[in-house]
């Protein structure tokens, strides 16, 4: 599985980018992309494999692939369409249409019926609980390894703001420490 690609920005198109990495043009269906060609960029990528199809979806963060995963989870919303809504707005924002119930806003994004609208959200709204505000920049890493672990996620964010550490193997040892206090 590709988690992500780091290469040369070669080409913009229509809705995506051809990403050089070593020497191989990777095509990504993108959301919005605001590096310009020959820059060196990172994109967290998102494979979907079908019968007759192959397809790369790229984005700029973890919090966009993430997203990306959990709609697409939702039945009516396929990969382009998951792409779509994902285009129409940040990933913080969102998650606020979603808590507030937002149907227009939905509605507003081509190929997004009322029944889909009022699906992605019914299915969302308190899966979607936007913990990672509170929690100190660069900690996601560290929570994901202390949640494989069997921890909760209410006693990880009690201890994210106390953890010390360069790396993140330093960071989820400190947290296991006070874990286990």
């Amino acid at each position: 599985m590709i988690s992500f690609l780091e290469g040369i920005l070669a080409e913009h198109e229509a809705d995506g980018v051809i990403l050089n990495v070593g020497g191989v043009g990777y095509r990504l269906a993108t959301t919005r992309v605001t590096t310009e060609v020959g820059e060196k960029v990172k994109f967290y990528v998102a494979e979907v494999i079908r019968e007759d199809k192959y397809d790369l979806y790229g984005f700029e963060t973890k919090d966009e692939r993430a997203l990306f995963y959990i709609l697409t989870n939702v039945q009516g919303v396929g990969p382009k369409l998951g792409q779509k809504i994902l285009s129409a707005a940040t990933a913080e924002a969102l998650r606020r249409h979603i808590q507030s119930g937002d149907v227009s806003f939905f509605t507003s994004i081509s190929g997004v019926g009322k029944k889909t609208a009022q699906k992605i959200i019914l299915d969302l709204k308190g899966v979607l609980v936007s913990d990672d505000a509170s929690l100190p920049e660069g900690s996601n890493d560290v929570a994901e390894a202390l949640e494989s672990l069997g921890y909760r996620k209410e006693d990880i964010a009690s201890v994210l703001k106390h953890v010390t550490g360069d790396t993140i193997e330093t960071k989820v040892k400190s947290a296991l420490k006070m874990l286990s206090r």
